[in-house]
């Protein structure tokens, strides 16, 4: 139901992921996903009803991100139905240039292998790297 990763990325950037299924609130947010991003020049904080709040130097900025629901869509629900659009959308561009899409199957085995990283780093009690779970 929880889980936290220290990762390590390219060009020195180290992030903390705190994934929690078992948080409870107030009001039930899902389908929505909330998000919480700190930073040495600033703070991102995604809340209940879509309010991104960016926080830096002093000040706050408040913006309403709700995505429009489409005309097939309906809510709560419209935030994932516009992502099957959005991603299919992606996938056919991609195939017509002949690229491959950013949600590819490489892409999805490494976030695979992220996942038999935690689990093995939980079970031994050391740091897994993804190469060694890639093989």
């Amino acid at each position: 139901d929880v889980a936290t990763m220290l990762l390590d990325h390219d060009g020195g950037i180290t992030s903390v992921v705190d994934c929690s299924y078992a948080t409870k609130l107030p009001i039930e947010p899902f389908p929505e996903t909330l998000m919480e991003v700190d930073g040495s020049k600033g703070t991102l904080r995604l809340t209940q009803g879509y309010h991104l709040a960016v926080h830096s130097k002093g000040a706050t900025k408040l913006t309403n991100v709700e995505p429009p629901a489409l005309s097939w869509a309906s809510p709560p629900w419209h935030n994932i139905q516009e992502s099957v659009a959005l991603i299919q959308q992606h996938w056919i561009e991609a195939l017509r240039a002949g690229r491959e899409p950013d949600t590819s199957g490489r892409d999805n085995l490494e976030t695979f292998a992220l996942v038999e990283a935690s689990y093995l780093s939980a079970a031994e009690g050391r740091t897994v790297s993804l190469a060694e779970v890639l093989g």
